[in-house]
């Protein structure tokens, strides 16, 4: 037979040695990615923070020892390239708190964000997001999603943001209202509270800086003037910035901002300024840089003139340049700081700060971070509202984990001592952050 002929047998041998080859290589190829793992990926993240207080934090809350809590879960559907779907869930609870928390603390399980995206965010041409998103516009002084290690909801919007980028310039255009956490049902956006942005960035006016002039505007419904007449207010905000590095190491900054239109029956009239300056000693080793910054926001002057001087900084953040605890907004104030940061190792980073409040205005009070005036004392003869000294780190433990620490001071000046407000303000916390 002709399988039992040698010959045979010898031309054959090869061919099936080969052919078994082929197959086991086959065989441990991966398998192609399915279309479900290609286009769909998930994300979250778990924070735990430790929070206490001592003294008075000038927002009435009886608490002073408390653990904040922080689920996020997400996922990303990008059927193609320049196609993206987003959704995340989030929620925020706090533990022995010793009164009603607040919104900036507590938001049960909530939609935090939801949106679709089209375009490249980074890189030339055109990009836009549709539905509830963050949005940091610029410094994010006016506009700021303050998703930071300090904030346990943080701020989302319902908007449309859009922007064009070519070689020269970019163009970002935002219309939308912000998201008002409601701890007692789903978030939504408040009536006739809007806000708008024009933003530009222009990356080779000056060498080695981005010259970025602006536009804002915030609309909102039933507002008081100083003279008790409700009406509604129409804030714009036309200003511009300039960030950039020298030779030398050394990096700057400069934003300045005027703000018009109408408060009720007052007409607005307020401006707002933030300067900085910092020099890297070394780039190499601990990365030694020291820097300092100063930020104004005008404040009125409390008679009923028909004219409103304080200043509004929207939905922005005075983060990083107000203190580590957060105590105080961009709003009739005088804040100057002067600090160090450096890496004693490369999972370690730490930062030092001096800091020093005035109020623009006497006649103003003093707000808050979330801009609510917390003292007022027009018969106070001292600007002068206190100086801190605060230390900040984190250490990496792993690639995605992250510890936390810091503890901020206030010593009282001679404003708050004037308002009996003579206790200070101490505030350490720890956290550590997982994502995966």
């Amino acid at each position: 037979m002709l399988f039992r002929s040698p010959g045979v047998l010898v031309v054959l041998a090869p061919v099936v040695m080969l052919n078994g080859v082929a197959a086991s290589a086959q065989a441990q190829q991966p398998a192609e990615p399915s279309y479900f793992s290609r286009t769909v990926k998930f994300s979250g993240s778990i924070r735990e923070r430790w929070e206490a207080t001592d003294g008075s934090d000038f927002s009435a809350t009886p608490a002073d020892s408390y653990l904040l809590s922080q689920i996020r879960l997400a996922a990303t559907f990008q059927p193609v390239s320049w196609l993206s779907f987003f959704g995340q869930a989030q929620d925020s609870r706090t533990l022995f708190y010793r009164a009603n928390p607040g919104t900036g603390i507590s938001d049960p399980f909530d939609l935090r964000q939801a949106w679709v995206a089209a375009g490249k965010k980074e890189g030339n041409g055109f990009f836009a997001e549709f539905g509830r998103q963050e949005m940091t516009i610029g410094s994010g002084r006016l506009i700021n999603a303050t998703d930071t290690w300090w904030t346990n909801t943080a701020r989302t919007f319902d908007a449309v943001h859009g922007a064009w980028t070519n070689r020269l310039f970019r163009a970002e255009l935002v219309a939308g209202s912000v998201v008002q956490v409601d701890p007692n049902r789903m978030d939504r956006r408040q009536a006739g509270d809007h806000v708008y942005a024009e933003y530009n960035t222009f990356a080779h006016l000056i060498p080695g800086a981005t010259v970025e002039p602006y536009f804002f505007a915030r609309t909102l419904v039933g507002v008081k003037s100083k003279d008790g007449r409700t009406g509604d207010m129409d804030t714009l905000a036309a200003g511009g910035r300039v960030a950039g590095r020298i030779p030398g190491r050394v990096d700057y900054s400069f934003e300045a901002l005027h703000e018009f239109g109408g408060y009720a029956s007052d007409r607005l009239n307020a401006n707002g300024l933030v300067t900085g300056l910092g020099w890297t000693v070394v780039s190499s080793g601990w990365a030694l840089r020291v820097s300092s910054d100063y930020a104004y926001a005008s404040g009125d002057n409390g008679r009923k003139d028909g004219a409103r001087e304080t200043f509004d900084n929207m939905y922005g953040s005075n983060q990083p340049l107000n203190s580590l605890t957060g105590l105080f907004g961009w709003k009739n104030i005088c804040d100057w700081r002067s600090g160090v940061d450096f890496t004693p190792r490369k999972a370690l980073k730490l930062k030092v700060d001096y800091r020093d409040y005035w109020l623009a205005s006497t006649q103003d009070g003093l707000y808050n971070a979330s801009g609510t005036r917390t003292v007022l004392n027009s018969k106070a003869t001292s600007a002068h509202v206190g100086q801190g000294i605060e230390v900040q780190g984190t250490l990496a433990l792993a690639k995605n984990t992250l510890l936390g620490f810091g503890v901020g001071n206030l010593f009282p000046g001679a404003y708050l001592e004037q308002s009996d407000k003579t206790s200070g303000f101490v505030y350490p916390l720890v956290y550590l952050s997982q994502k995966f």
